[in-house]
């Protein structure tokens, strides 16, 4: 399953003819939030300060882009004294060299969005054993764990199957729901897109997001304040192209139950605010988010 990232839907344009005329799209769906890595850049280096046995196998396995030494270094607590410049644009940098192997997963999963990026590298990350301990990541109470984990999954979970089941497994659609109500507006548009990108591979993990709640949670997405650090037409469109794909099928028919729930958290007020935005595709995805909604209203 899948529709299209909130970039291919800006490119393409819409003729405003409601959910009935979208066509379905194989393509990846990332979160606009989930970005912000300067890949060519961190392709040459990673400035940052550290002393210790740990430090040195991360060098070491950065060297040799050694996935399963970043893996094993993912546990570690060894402290980070400083980075030369920030490394992304809302997530904390790392405090420790558990945090930045991490980082560094997510650096070269971002990458295989690229056209001229590794694609092969999103399952070579998974096979090498990084999902489990980036879900367990989203139960630490360091930030910098949290945020780091949420980054490198939006990436890890888009349009790669395997990655999105083994992300289930691991309690990755739970913990992730904690934090689309989180106060760093990039991790809950990360966060939410994740969600998102988990539910589209099976109607079964869609059953329990909205049964956790889910709906309501997008919903709750659909109004919220901009953040200097993000492009906010493109997180509202994002909000309401998640709300989208997650009340309708992929051949675009609205699934009555879901819409009813939809409506029921308020969807309507607040897509019919997004109407009035000065972005043409934040107004067009509104007003067909609406169309399917009002009949249920």
């Amino acid at each position: 399953m899948g529709q299209k990232c909130c970039t291919d839907r800006k490119d393409a344009g819409s003729s405003g003819g409601g959910s009935k005329d979208k066509q379905p799209d194989l393509s990846s769906r990332k979160s606009v939030a989930g970005g912000g890595y300067d890949n060519k850049k961190r392709a040459i280096s990673i400035g940052y300060h550290s002393k210790g046995d740990d430090s040195e196998k991360f060098d070491k396995a950065f060297e040799t882009n050694d996935l399963k030494a970043f893996v094993e270094l993912l546990a570690s607590q060894q402290a980070i004294e400083s980075f030369d410049e920030r490394m992304h644009p809302w997530a904390e940098d790392p405090k420790t060299v558990g945090a930045l192997a991490g980082t560094q997963l997510a650096i070269l999963a971002s990458a295989a969005e690229q056209a001229e990026g590794n694609k092969q590298i999103k399952d070579d990350i998974r096979k090498a054993g990084a999902i489990p301990p980036l879900v367990d990541f989203l139960k630490s109470d360091q930030n910098d764990r949290v945020q780091t984990a949420v980054v490198a999954l939006s990436f890890l979970t888009a349009d790669c199957r395997d990655n999105v089941v083994a992300a289930y497994e691991a309690g990755a659609l739970e913990l992730m729901l904690k934090l689309v109500d989180s106060k760093v507006a990039g991790e809950r548009a990360a966060a939410a897109t994740t969600l998102r990108n988990i539910c589209m591979e099976d109607d079964v993990y869609r059953k329990k997001f909205v049964e956790l709640g889910g709906i309501q949670a997008l919903v709750n997405q659909l109004d919220t304040t901009p953040d200097p650090s993000l492009n906010h037409a493109d997180v509202q469109l994002e909000a309401v192209l998640n709300l989208q794909d997650m009340v309708e099928t992929e051949d675009g028919q609205t699934i009555e139950e879901y819409a009813k729930l939809a409506v029921k958290a308020g969807a309507i007020p607040k897509l019919q605010e997004l109407e009035k935005s000065e972005d043409k595709e934040v107004v067009t995805s509104a007003q067909e988010v609406l169309e399917a909604l009002q009949a249920y209203a």
